[in-house]
């Protein structure tokens, strides 16, 4: 059986989880039925769901054009930024619109919902193919799961009515220190002192990093208030 990627021929395989066998469509690990190639030492080896990817899909997400299957990315006359869902460069199959130097990875095409509930969340999450605010406002949004901050030119899951925001693969997993997300940045917002304010808008953009930097300034500044009440208490 031939598959346009190839030069060989493939043959349909049962693969066990153990043997660690990556895809060469996904690059994710194979398990169950696949197709391999025929040659001996050539690794060349696919999940039947790779196999049997359309050559041209229709995305919502880029909807004046169909996207082409490409076994690898194709050159191009213009700079490449990435997969337009996640950011990441495709390093096996990927779908393409050449005219606009748009692209998918083929995971990102067909995996993410468009929309995913959250236990931490009132509302549903819509999946944003555009950045939710007008590019000039400079908004700046930090993913609520792992407060990395989000690109305004990939996909995100958001609420609009809360400005909840997560990264695609954050949007169903839990925060790391198991905390709750409800009315957490309207509570840190109401305990701000005007200075602290803004050290927050003077900081927003520079991601992770900075607001870990943030909140170790606001609890020091915290601590000297607590410690300037607790002097004065104690003058004779």
């Amino acid at each position: 059986m031939k598959h346009f990627s190839h030069p060989h021929a493939l043959e349909l395989s049962e693969v066990q989880e153990t043997n660690e066998i990556i895809c060469s469509g996904c690059e994710n690990k194979l398990s169950g039925i696949s197709y391999k190639c025929t040659k001996p030492n050539c690794k060349f080896t696919l999940h039947k769901s790779c196999f049997e990817l359309p050559r041209k899909i229709q995305h919502n997400s880029h909807p004046n054009h169909p996207l082409t299957l490409y076994p690898s990315l194709p050159e191009r006359d213009s700079i490449y930024f990435g997969c337009n869902a996640c950011g990441e460069e495709p390093k096996a199959f990927v779908y393409e619109c050449l005219e606009c130097n748009f692209s998918l990875h083929t995971n990102c095409a067909i995996s993410w919902a468009e929309t995913v509930t959250r236990e931490d969340h009132q509302h549903s999450l819509t999946l944003q193919y555009q950045w939710p605010f007008p590019i000039d406002d400079y908004v700046h949004l930090f993913c609520k799961v792992c407060d990395g901050l989000c690109n305004d030119s990939n996909w995100l899951y958001y609420c609009a009515d809360c400005k909840f925001s997560t990264h695609l693969k954050c949007a169903t997993l839990k925060r790391e220190d198991g905390s709750s997300l409800e009315n957490e940045e309207e509570e840190e917002e109401e305990n701000m002192t005007n200075e602290q304010r803004l050290m927050m808008a003077t900081i927003k953009a520079q991601g992770q990093q900075a607001r870990l930097n943030f909140q170790a300034q606001m609890a020091y500044m915290n601590a000297q208030t607590i410690t300037n009440m607790w002097r004065s208490s104690h003058r004779y």
